[in-house]
């Protein structure tokens, strides 16, 4: 049999492009995919990514641009996929609820047509990236919190867990959820609040806090949540649900704080109503993640942003 290779999906974004890189650095075989949509930011960046992948020049990659929701499957017939990272999803806000279609075009019905091809593999490992925001308004303590999401992307991603449940209830596909908690770090989403706050204080610009700013948040640096996506491959068990968190939670405030201390600027801001669907405070329990993938996150959130300033200023 062909050796086995990794399906990484959303390989260019921000955690998919990471994760390809540190696969490919442990020696794994990696098929990447994106479809490179525009709706949260500009393709451009996610293209760049991508050809920062390609650049590696490694004949254990295989670069594809592929729909999830339309593309055909039987494009990778001819790869041995025995894991697949799936990282494809449609993640933020929007401004008008009435335009959410697209959440739940990406986030379940790309998923089920994933599924109903993973029917046909003999898989190690279907991991799939969810989020805290299936907790709702807050999402403070551990896995057992109740699932209340209030925007509709937290619905669809929601949905997109008991989705891939059914499909390993009924069909067996090795199923591990992770839900991860804000992620930030290097080369972040550039629609997040940490990476608008940099470019607005590099800028001169002025940056908006929707609501009080006392909004909290876990905070999770990208090579934490890389490494604990890698490690539930071997050391999760099928059908886990996990939290992925940083130990720090800070608010918005105390953020702008740090980055204003790294920096030595000060940040121009106003203050404005919150948003609709806006989490409110996540402050996550790590404690399953630790115990079942034996794995703590490394950087503290100083430590990260400081880390994050300063790779802006050569981007």
């Amino acid at each position: 049999m062909k050796p086995g290779f990794a399906l990484v999906t959303g390989a260019a974004g921000f955690v998919g492009s990471n994760l390809t890189n540190e696969l490919l650095k442990s020696g794994r075989r990696v098929i990447a995919i994106d479809a490179f949509l525009p709706d949260l930011y500009p393709a451009d960046i996610k293209k760049r990514r991508w050809e920062s992948l390609r650049n590696l020049g490694d004949n254990r990659l295989v670069l594809l641009e592929f729909d999830l929701r339309t593309d055909n499957f039987q494009n990778l017939n001819e790869f041995n996929i025995t894991t697949i990272f799936n990282e494809a999803a449609m993640p933020g806000l929007i401004s008008n609820w009435s335009n959410s279609e697209i959440y739940f075009q990406c986030n379940l019905i790309a998923l089920q047509r994933l599924l109903e091809y993973s029917k046909n593999l003999e898989l190690d490992s279907f991991i799939h990236a969810s989020t805290s925001s299936v907790y709702g308004r807050s999402a403070v303590g551990d896995e057992s919190q109740a699932l209340n999401p209030t925007s509709p992307y937290g619905v669809s991603k929601l949905a997109a867990e008991k989705l891939l449940l059914a499909y390993l209830e009924w069909f067996g596909i090795p199923v591990k959820i992770l839900r991860y908690f804000s992620v930030y770090g290097p080369n972040q989403r550039p629609d997040m609040a940490y990476a608008k706050i940099i470019r607005a204080i590099n800028c001169g610009e002025e940056f908006t806090i929707y609501g009080d700013g006392e909004q909290k948040r876990s905070n999770t640096f990208i090579d934490d949540i890389v490494e604990a996506t890698i490690l539930a491959e071997t050391r999760a068990h099928i059908g886990d649900v996990m939290n992925l968190c940083g130990d720090d939670t800070i608010s918005l405030n105390h953020a702008i704080q740090i980055i204003e201390s790294v920096s030595g600027k000060t940040l121009k801001s106003r203050f404005v109503e919150g948003r609709s669907g806006d989490q409110r405070d996540t402050s996550g329990v790590n404690l399953l993640a630790k115990k079942i993938l034996n794995w703590t996150s490394r950087i503290g959130i100083v430590e990260g942003l400081e880390m994050q300033y300063k790779a802006s200023l050569s981007s």
